[in-house]
């Protein structure tokens, strides 16, 4: 078993990826938008919604393969 303190600096080094993600697409979104708020909260909310459905990819997998099954 991994100890707290080596459990807590993965934990740390994961929260970094995702603020350094997170801070990368805010990027190349204000660079590629027109600049108005509709424009960029658009963006914003196209992205996210790419994320979510590979996100969720996994589970609808399982849930194909197990109605396949039955």
């Amino acid at each position: 078993m991994k100890t707290l303190e080596v459990r807590q600096q993965r934990e740390y080094e994961r929260q970094e990826l995702i603020r350094r993600a997170v801070e990368a697409a805010d990027r190349i979104i204000v660079d590629g938008s027109d600049g108005t708020v509709e424009e960029t909260n658009f963006l914003t909310a196209s992205v996210a919604e790419k994320l979510m459905n590979r996100a969720l990819l996994p589970f609808h997998s399982d849930m194909l393969r197990r109605d396949l099954e039955d």
